[in-house]
C-alpha cells in the first residue's frame, strides 16, 4: 500500500534519504519562456542542464540529446543546438497550434566518483573510483493551446522508461489546488518521492518547492499530488536507480521532468 508522508510545502536539499545515486548529478529540463503563444508564433525550446530551476548551468553534449514534438497530428525530431547567449541547448518549435509535448531524451552517459572529482567514464577508465553510474535522464514539456479533458495527447504515457504522465493538463490548475501524476517505471507504477518546485522559488541549488510520494488509487496506480502554490514555470521530478549489469558500472540511474506552466 502506498501512503504519502508529507504533502506539505517545504525547502529540501538533495540528501543522500531523497535522492539515489550521486547527489552531484544536474536535472534535465525542457522548457519555453512563454506561458502562452499565438500558434502561428515560434517557440523556443529550452534544454537545460542545472541544480538552479529556471537558470540553466551547463550544456548537456549535443550528440547525447534528442528531442521532439509531439502532438495528436504525430511526432518530428527537433533540430537541437547550442545556445550561443547561455549554456543549454535550444531547439525552435515554428507551428504549436496543437497541444503537444516537447520530449527530450538524454542518452545514458556513465561517470565515476574519483579522488580528483567526477569524471566521465566507468570504473574500467577509473580503477581508483568510489562508484560508478550511468545517468540518463527524460524531460517532457506542455506546449500549445491548453488542453480539453477528452484531449488524449496530454494523458497519454510517451514511453519513456521514467515518466511522469498527467491525469489532466496541470497548466489549468488553479493556485491553491492539486494537479495529479501517475508515475512509471517501464510502463508500471512505480512507489517514489516526487519533487517539484518553480522558478524563482530560491536560488538555493538543489531546492524544491514541494515534496511528496505516490499513493495507489482505486485503479492501482501510483499517483502524486502536487499543490500548485504559485504562478510561473513549474518542474516535476522523479528519480530512481535500477540495477545495471554492464561491466564498469554499479547502478543505472534514471531521472524524469515535467515542466508546464500556470498563469496567476
Amino acid at each position: 500500500m502506498f501512503q504519502s508522508k508529507f504533502a506539505r510545502a517545504l525547502i529540501i536539499g538533495m540528501t543522500g534519504c531523497l535522492i539515489s545515486s550521486a547527489t552531484t548529478a544536474h536535472e534535465f529540463i525542457a522548457s519555453t519562456a512563454q506561458s502562452t503563444l499565438a500558434p502561428d508564433q515560434p517557440a523556443t525550446i529550452f534544454l537545460d542542464s542545472t541544480h538552479q530551476f529556471g537558470a540553466p548551468e551547463e550544456a548537456e553534449a549535443i550528440e547525447n540529446v534528442r528531442a521532439r514534438l509531439i502532438t495528436d497530428a504525430g511526432q518530428s525530431e527537433l533540430d537541437v543546438t547550442p545556445n550561443p547567449n547561455a549554456p543549454n541547448l535550444v531547439a525552435s518549435v515554428d507551428d504549436h497550434a496543437q497541444t503537444g509535448w516537447i520530449a527530450a531524451h538524454r542518452l545514458p552517459v556513465v561517470w565515476s566518483q574519483t579522488p580528483g572529482g567526477w569524471q566521465e567514464g566507468g570504473l574500467e577508465q577509473h580503477p581508483d573510483a568510489l562508484t560508478a553510474s550511468r545517468y540518463e535522464k527524460f524531460a517532457k514539456h506542455l506546449i500549445g493551446p491548453q488542453a480539453t479533458d477528452d484531449n488524449a495527447v496530454v494523458t497519454t504515457p510517451l514511453g519513456d522508461r521514467l515518466e511522469i504522465v498527467p491525469l489532466g493538463d496541470p497548466r489549468r490548475t488553479k493556485i491553491g489546488t492539486d494537479a495529479e501524476f501517475r508515475i512509471l517505471l517501464d510502463g508500471q507504477p512505480l512507489t517514489t518521492t516526487v519533487l517539484a518546485t518553480y522558478a524563482g522559488f530560491t536560488q538555493t541549488p538543489s531546492s524544491w518547492a514541494y515534496y511528496t510520494e505516490t499513493l495507489a488509487d482505486d485503479r492501482g496506480s501510483a499517483i502524486a499530488k502536487v499543490r500548485i502554490s504559485a504562478p510561473g514555470l513549474w518542474i516535476v521530478r522523479v528519480a530512481t536507480d535500477i540495477p545495471d549489469a554492464a561491466g564498469g558500472v554499479r547502478v543505472h540511474n534514471l531521472r524524469a521532468t515535467l515542466s508546464f506552466h500556470v498563469d496567476g
